[in-house]
């Protein structure tokens, strides 16, 4: 059975590459750091599960981009990443059944178990 895929959209290199090695034992990755490439590659990926976006990219953000997918994509679900607390903000905007929320940093467990909780697998 193929894996389903997982876009990590990150502008820092090094991180959406720790966060692809970290997770693609469960999905296939795909990476993208910029918000408008990410939206491009998310409606282009057949068995798209999910979004693992940070909110500060170049383009349109990760707020943007998450609402631009999970509109377009009815079974696609988040998990949004940001250095500062916008928790209430994301609450506000998604439904929490198909959006998480991770506070930079974090540790890579705490990742591992939110994309399994948000994911599934």
């Amino acid at each position: 059975m193929p894996k389903p895929s997982l876009l990590i959209v990150d502008d820092e290199e090094l991180l959406c590459e720790l966060y692809a090695e970290l997770l693609e034992p469960e999905y296939e990755i795909a990476l993208a750091r910029h918000g408008d490439k990410a939206l491009e590659k998310a409606l282009a990926l057949p068995r798209l599960r999910g979004l693992l976006a940070d909110v500060r990219i170049p383009g349109i953000n990760g707020l943007q981009l998450t609402q631009e997918v999970l509109a377009r994509r009815p079974d696609a679900r988040a998990i949004i990443m940001s250095g500062t607390d916008i928790v209430a903000q994301v609450r506000r905007m998604f439904p929490s059944e198909r959006v998480g929320f991770l506070a930079k940093p974090f540790e890579l467990d705490v990742l591992q178990q939110a994309a399994r909780k948000i994911f599934g697998r």
